[in-house]
């Protein structure tokens, strides 16, 4: 029994094969970036020889395009769960709706793979128009999930109608994603506890006035 996987006929049991070589490569450009992920690494990290990669991906840039569809796809498919189990409770704040759609653990100490990974999606996506066409639309509906807690915020009279709600949806989006560019650069990452108060802040601040 053959089965397409990437428009080819393959075993059922070699799928297997491909998530542990989209794993590694997940890992490398989390570790790396995409610019200095190599194939040998990657086959290293998956205990496997560079020829075994070739036989499922033609080329590195294959390789990286599908590991990085794979990884913002997992990354929406994780933000519509914590959004949907945070919706299921009456009331919640629009802050914390938000903060069920940052790519971080309260564990972590450095930047996650998931936040890695949206990161170079945002990097590739303006490197060229092919690439645009891949990941513009997974970026463009990471966005507007932003945009519907905003939107929803401001019918519901939590935010000032005043206020355009895309550019609010834009600078939420923008923290979490120029943080994690500034660590990339090795400046030191601020504890989640800080952030709390400043999001607190935030949401006073767009608050109507009565």
């Amino acid at each position: 029994m053959l089965i397409q996987i990437d428009g080819q006929n393959r075993r059922p049991w070699a799928v297997g094969s491909r998530k542990v070589i989209l794993d590694a490569a997940t890992e490398e450009i989390a570790l790396n970036g995409f610019r200095y992920a190599r194939i040998g690494d990657i086959a290293d990290r998956a205990q496997m020889t560079p020829g075994s990669i070739y036989t499922w991906f033609k080329n590195k840039e294959v390789l990286f395009r599908v590991a990085l569809e794979e990884a913002l796809d997992a990354q929406l498919a994780a933000n519509i769960e914590s959004l949907s189990k945070i919706e299921e409770l009456k009331d919640t704040p629009w802050i914390m709706r938000i903060a069920a759609l940052l790519p971080r653990n309260n564990t972590d100490n450095q930047p996650t793979a998931a936040q890695v990974m949206l990161i170079e999606g945002y990097y590739v996506s303006w490197r060229g128009k092919a690439k645009e066409k891949t990941y513009l639309p997974r970026l463009e509906q990471h966005f507007a999930m932003y945009q519907k807690v905003i939107d929803e915020a401001v019918a519901s009279g939590e935010i000032n109608s005043d206020i355009d709600p895309q550019l609010i949806a834009m600078l939420l989006l923008a923290i979490p994603t120029g943080l994690a560019l500034l660590q990339f650069s090795g400046l030191p990452r601020v504890p989640n506890s800080s952030w709390i108060p400043v999001y607190q802040a935030l949401a006073t601040m767009l608050t109507p006035k009565k």
